[in-house]
């Protein structure tokens, strides 16, 4: 059984997986699970990390961290405004999303908080799952695996990868697959990702980043607390589209540097 990669924030578990990565052909393996038991912990070194990361992807082209982060978890949108009114706000700006080319598919939170039921009502799914946990941890015994984001029920699940309309996206679609989330007996929230392709320098950190901000604000508005985050890359792979491998090479060796020398302090 492959062994699981276990750290305790995104930024670290990010690097320790793509240093396996670096060591298997051709910068790529398969069923990458990454276990995070402190999402939302950022220290000085995690800092310094992920902004060399994203100097790196500007400087190169490539969309930034926090670009990343909002396609799964409105994050400004939320600091600004808060809970109340940060679905009506995203619904709004939710035209100028669909009208750009790398979010033609919409994005992660849209086919959370937006969708159409049989009727053709609209329904936020995402509003559901989070009222459905609030109801849950009120009782003696909640249910534990109930909160799940796939394909099937369009009531209370989210599509986050729909047959329909992503089949004849080849490339540039949706990667995430879908999201469970689990009520320990603790009553904390955990919650596990599933790619089915995950793309490690371009994509990884700010998913990484935007899940952790989605789960702790789940957790928050069901009033439990955030537990482990695990992700599970079917497909992992170490890109480097348009940027020289000894480039990425470079900027990998300085951040696990950075990291090393955080240790020995």
């Amino acid at each position: 059984m492959r062994e699981i990669i276990r750290a305790e924030s995104c930024t670290e578990g990010w690097l320790t997986a793509t240093e396996h990565l670096r060591s298997q052909d051709e910068w790529r393996d398969y069923n990458v699970v990454l276990e995070i038991t402190r999402p939302m912990s950022l220290s000085e070194v995690d800092k310094q990390i992920s902004f060399e990361v994203n100097d790196f992807l500007v400087s190169n082209g490539k969309h930034s961290v926090s670009t990343i982060i909002n396609t799964i978890f409105p994050a400004s949108l939320y600091a600004t405004h808060g809970a109340s009114s940060l679905f009506e706000r995203y619904r709004k700006i939710t035209p100028m999303l669909e009208d750009h080319e790398d979010t033609k598919w919409g994005t992660y939170f849209m086919r959370m908080t937006t969708r159409t039921d049989n009727d053709g009502s609209e329904i936020n799914p995402l509003e559901y799952l989070i009222n459905k946990l609030r109801h849950q941890v009120a009782v003696r015994a909640p249910k534990r695996a109930v909160y799940e984001l796939n394909l099937i029920e369009p009531f209370l699940d989210i599509p986050i990868y729909d047959p329909v309309t992503d089949k004849g996206f080849h490339m540039g679609g949706p990667c995430l697959s879908h999201l469970s989330f689990k009520l320990k007996g603790d009553k904390s929230l955990l919650l596990t990702a599933l790619y089915r392709s995950h793309y490690y320098l371009e994509r990884a950190l700010g998913n990484f980043y935007g899940l952790a901000m989605l789960q702790d604000f789940v957790a928050h508005e069901a009033g439990i607390e955030a537990a482990e985050f695990v992700c599970h890359s079917t497909m992992a792979v170490l890109d480097k589209e348009g940027i020289g491998k000894r480039d990425v090479t470079n900027m990998l060796d300085k951040c696990l540097g950075l990291r090393k020398n955080s240790l020995v302090k």
